[in-house]
């Protein structure tokens, strides 16, 4: 007689949990990026192959096909990327070998990257409705949508940082324990190396609300510790693969490229950067469906015009630390000398996605009104447009 009740409390409180509702967000983000990607699969699956090599003692990959971008020399080739992104992947190869579909565990990630954001906006009590908003225009009113969807070696990469920044900014709203916080920094530079510089947005929430000092310099030392140990680890890994402390990006096939013609950075890259994050717009014809998204890209906010919110943002002491870690991690990105290529918006400004959409909410004062919603809304509708564009409607040009 009292066994109904009982389960519906505890359905009930089941449902109340954080991490429950951030279960369900992320389920439902991956089922919707399972349903819109190309094919199911990808054939960039180098993270497969490269756990393939690590579970079998190399740190290269032998009897790569031709279409992967790798650095070849003789009959061993290497990934280029960062490996981190190998960790989700190696138990499934573990298990079911080198047909795993990287593309899936893609997906998985990504959602769960969703899900993590949920549980932050929920512990820093934004109202339901603007989280159930903000979360929404996270996964499906940027390019998160496209990147995840596509599965591929390069946005995998942004996904899994992605993921590791999230997990970071959970845990600096929970335990703030800044060893953790540390690796999951480092991870995430060892997912895309250029978010290693968002560290100063982590240094001061470790250091948030501790006044004595020793407590203070010991927390960022702690911080500063283990992310310095996380870039050792891929040092480390560079040296095995390479015999020296270069990255991995300067031996790829591509580096004597035109676009590289001053080095892989240089200042004078800044200018066709900028040119991608402002001024990239469709490409537009007189016939059905009379535009469609670049394989250049899109910019920034043509792609999530949402983001505009940011420029109202108070710059109250953490937004000030929001932003120096936006900007710092755009240095590498601005002029870097290759703009994205073959992507849907500006792939790169996953690495700072996370900070411009703490931003972009600071911007809408952590609240909803009828403009707020359609701008949302529209966002959600240019990237649902761009996803299809991508990988159902072969709309690209």
């Amino acid at each position: 007689m009292y066994l109904a009740p009982t389960a519906a409390r505890f359905g009930h409180r089941l449902l109340q949990s954080v991490w429950v509702q951030a279960a369900c967000i992320a389920v439902f983000t991956f089922a919707v990026y399972l349903a819109t990607s190309e094919n199911f699969t990808t054939v960039y699956d180098h993270y497969v192959r490269l756990a393939d090599a690590f579970l079998n003692g190399r740190v290269y990959l032998v009897d790569a096909p031709d279409w992967l971008e790798l650095a070849r020399y003789g009959d061993k080739a290497f990934v280029i990327s960062a490996p981190a992104p190998t960790l989700f992947v190696l138990p499934w190869v573990a298990i079911w070998g080198t047909g795993v579909n990287q593309a899936l565990i893609c997906w998985l990630v990504a959602g769960g990257a969703v899900g993590l954001f949920w549980v932050a906006t929920a512990r820093l009590n934004w109202d339901l409705r603007f989280r159930i908003a903000i979360t929404a225009l996270f996964a499906f009113g940027t390019n998160f949508w496209w990147a995840a969807s596509a599965g591929s070696v390069w946005t995998m990469a942004h996904v899994s940082a992605v993921f590791f920044l999230m997990a970071a900014f959970v845990e600096t709203t929970g335990k703030n324990r800044p060893w953790l916080i540390g690796i999951l920094v480092g991870l995430a530079g060892l997912s895309r190396l250029p978010t290693f510089l968002t560290i100063p947005f982590f240094a001061y929430t470790v250091s948030r609300g501790t006044d004595d000092r020793r407590r203070l310099v010991l927390r960022l030392l702690l911080l500063c510790l283990f992310a310095g140990i996380m870039g050792g680890l891929y040092l480390l890994y560079t040296y095995l693969e390479y015999g020296s402390l270069n990255m991995g990006y300067e031996h790829g096939q591509f580096v004597q490229e035109p676009w590289f013609s001053e080095g892989l950075f240089d200042i004078s890259y800044i200018p066709r950067q900028i040119n991608a994050i402002l001024f990239y717009v469709p490409v537009f014809s007189e016939e059905f469906p009379y535009f469609k998204p670049s394989f250049m890209g899109l910019g920034l906010f043509l792609t999530t015009p949402a983001l505009l919110y940011m420029f109202r943002a108070r710059m109250d002491r953490m937004n000030l630390y929001v932003l120096s870690a936006l900007l710092l991690t755009a240095i590498p990105l601005i002029t870097y000398g290759a703009t994205g290529w073959l992507q849907f918006g500006y792939r790169f400004s996953l690495d700072i996605v996370l900070f411009m959409l703490i931003l972009a909410a600071s911007g809408m004062h952590y609240r909803l009104d009828r403009p707020k919603i359609a701008a949302i809304a529209l966002c959600c509708a240019i990237n649902l447009w761009g996803v299809l564009s991508f990988h159902k409607l072969d709309w690209i040009a």
